[in-house]
């Protein structure tokens, strides 16, 4: 994840409800601003993603997923990645139309290649689903105990 992500962002709030529920997961906090594409992410996730043992599973915080997309095919069959997606950044207003579009296939491509996503609310599943993504692999889980469960069931 991001290592500038705030405190109250879904990736951070899944990952102490996963722990509190019993998880071990160690953070790898990827430098850089996200989620603008910054070559020193792209390699601190390179190097995190390499040292991974075979069948290892991963959660990648969808705000690092367009640092991430270079470095995901070339691990998706080896690890078990699940995206935790609080928002998809192509879909932001505020974007210009060639951004937007960039970062869509980006999003796309990286969320292509996962197991699972984790989505807090109705609305981010259906902005993953337009993106072609199976409904059986979009899991609805509040960053809670229940919602932490949930996930860990399918994981």
């Amino acid at each position: 994840m991001p290592a500038d992500l705030p405190a109250d962002a879904y990736g951070r709030r899944m990952v102490e409800a996963m722990r509190a529920a019993g998880a071990g997961i160690t953070i790898h906090a990827l430098p850089g601003p996200h989620p603008q594409v910054d070559p020193s992410a792209i390699l601190a996730a390179d190097v995190a993603l390499a040292r991974l043992p075979d069948g290892a599973p991963v959660l990648l915080d969808g705000n690092a997923l367009a640092n991430l997309a270079a470095s995901l095919p070339a691990d998706s069959r080896r690890l078990r990645f699940t995206a935790l997606v609080e928002r998809l950044h192509w879909a932001d207003p505020v974007l210009p139309a060639d951004e937007a579009a960039a970062r869509r296939n980006l999003e796309q491509g990286a969320l292509a290649l996962m197991r699972r996503i984790a989505v807090p609310d109705d609305a981010v599943a259906a902005t993953v689903r337009e993106l072609g993504i199976q409904p059986d692999r979009i899991v609805r889980a509040d960053p809670d105990a229940e919602g932490a469960a949930a996930l860990l069931a399918v994981l």
